[in-house]
């Protein structure tokens, strides 16, 4: 990973876009009225948020392992996979580019035998699914609103669909020819320079490895079991539980489809290039979502407040105790070579 640099302009756009969602989203309401929406909030339900954002660690630790499984010959504890995610989830919150999603294949090449490259195809393919489920619920909330959602909406959940479909299709060709998209990988890297062939076809064919990892009927059952569980059950229920604390009260139909909207939309706005945190993008999404059932806008950006405190607040947490437990700085994520870690010979 590249050095952080001040001047990199992709920081300032994602500034930029933080702090245009932020003026869009505080438009015609006052701190005032948000603050006074948080203090009349009901407490015990917020106080589940963050035990939620916990256990969405540990699921995606347990099905990461399962996409590992075939890259290690022996198991990886889920103490170190929840380690690795814990930390990717919060370099994510304090540092720009995403960089998270490459500090975690990072960080377990460190302490096994896997290779950062190889481990990083895992999280590639991961994403994904991520995104294939969130197209799936996506398409749900738009047939539910039909002509009521906004046109980023529309347009967010068909670059998702488009999105997913890149390493999908890439792992159904691994399947399929492994041989014969890495021998069109190596043509494409012969027409650049010899400096970057070597490295890049042990990237290429180490990636390779990661996106093919599920090689069993069963491991896929398992990992879309927790793909279920982790965007269908455990991901809306703090988008439930904040209308439960803020007392919106919605007949019980349209209160499944606002938990779900919320939960969507939330998603593809935190997708945006935004600053580290999701601060911003996330509590727009939350405005626009509340607002198609007629929520107040104050209130609407208190539930954004709460919930996105909820996460930010804990995963962050738990990610620093993680990283100093295991004796990582920020800083070496943010200057990680990824696959290269120096510490053992396989390296």
């Amino acid at each position: 990973m590249a050095r952080l640099r001040v001047y990199d302009w992709r920081i300032w756009v994602g500034f930029g876009i933080t702090v245009a969602a932020i003026a869009w989203t505080v438009r015609g309401i006052t701190l005032s009225e948000v603050i006074r929406s948080l203090a009349s909030a009901t407490l015990w339900p917020l106080m589940l948020v963050p035990v939620i954002q916990i256990l969405g660690l540990w699921l995606r630790s347990l099905r990461w392992g399962v996409l590992l499984r075939s890259l290690s010959d022996t198991p990886i504890q889920l103490g170190l996979l929840f380690r690795a995610t814990s930390v990717g989830f919060m370099v994510m919150n304090l540092l720009p580019f995403r960089i998270g999603e490459l500090a975690r294949p990072w960080l377990l090449s460190r302490e096994t035998e896997i290779r950062g490259t190889a481990a990083l195809g895992t999280v590639v393919l991961e994403r994904a699914i991520d995104f294939t489920a969130l197209a799936v619920i996506g398409s749900f909330v738009i047939f539910s609103h039909q002509d009521s959602l906004p046109g980023w909406v529309r347009t967010g959940a068909l670059i998702f669909a488009l999105l997913s479909c890149i390493p999908l299709g890439l792992a159904v060709l691994l399947r399929r020819d492994e041989g014969a998209l890495l021998r069109l990988t190596d043509v494409i890297l012969r027409l650049g320079p010899e400096a970057i062939a070597a490295p890049g076809r042990d990237f290429a064919a180490q990636l390779s490895l990661g996106l093919n990892s599920l090689k069993s009927g069963r491991d896929g059952l398992r990992v879309l079991f927790y793909t279920f569980l982790i965007w269908g059950v455990l991901f809306p229920i703090p988008y439930a539980l904040g209308l439960l604390a803020f007392g919106i009260e919605l007949p019980l139909p349209d209160l499944f489809l606002a938990t779900f909207t919320t939960h969507v939309l939330a998603a593809l706005a935190v997708a945006a290039p935004s600053a580290p945190g999701f601060f911003g993008v996330f509590h727009f999404a939350c405005r626009e979502s509340l607002a198609l059932f007629g929520i107040p806008p104050a209130i609407a950006v208190a539930y954004g407040t709460a919930l996105h405190l909820g996460y930010w607040i804990p995963v962050t947490l738990v990610g620093l105790v993680c990283a100093f437990r295991s004796g990582t700085r920020i800083l070496e994520l943010a200057d990680a070579d990824l696959g290269k870690a120096p510490s053992g010979p396989h390296r």
